[in-house]
């Protein structure tokens, strides 16, 4: 009898365990994108039942400033295919391995909810290292999944806008000469 109670016990407090490091478990690095292309997507499906957290980061850096804009869907039909508490936070990073928030050294740039609908954030930064972290917990009867794809562009140099102010002047000059 003591020997069972003490196995249930110890059972008791494997589980305990077990979930709470679930809890605090890190986050998954889904895709490392290296230097950003003009275009960089990340998918991820699950095919489960219950509750099951996501916690991914996709990791990139950018050698220019650049203009960029990030998309975010889950692709539900509720109860069956479902995703809740979607979020896709867009970090800079300090370029070590310490993900999501927990590093003092990275900072949040922007983050947007996300759900069935697909939700659309632009930004600009500046050269270094970034990550998306992709965060919400998959609750459908039989899964979820979502889709992230992320485009940047560089951002012009001032002596294009330049040429293009000289420009313009130069036909107004030539268009005004006309004129007279």
């Amino acid at each position: 009898m003591l020997k069972c109670g003490f196995k249930l016990k110890t059972t008791a407090i494997a589980l305990a365990l077990m979930a709470g490091s679930a809890a605090n478990a890190a986050p998954v690095v889904m895709g490392n994108w290296g230097d950003h292309d003009p275009a960089e997507m990340g998918f991820f499906a699950l095919i489960t039942s219950g509750a099951t957290p996501i916690d991914h980061i996709y990791t990139f850096s950018v050698a220019t400033a650049v203009n960029g804009l990030w998309s975010s869907v889950s692709n539900d039909a509720p109860p069956v295919f479902d995703i809740t508490g979607g979020l896709v936070q867009l970090w800079s990073s300090d370029g070590d391995a310490d993900y999501g928030g927990s590093d003092p050294g990275d900072s949040l740039v922007t983050s947007l909810a996300f759900d069935s609908s697909s939700v659309n954030q632009t930004f600009a930064i500046n050269p270094g290292d970034y990550y998306y972290q992709v965060t919400g917990s998959i609750d459908g009867l039989l899964g979820g999944s979502y889709l992230l794809s992320s485009s940047v562009t560089p951002v012009p140099e001032p002596e294009m806008y330049a040429m293009l102010l000289a420009g313009f002047g130069l036909i107004g000059f030539s268009l005004r000469r006309r004129a007279v």
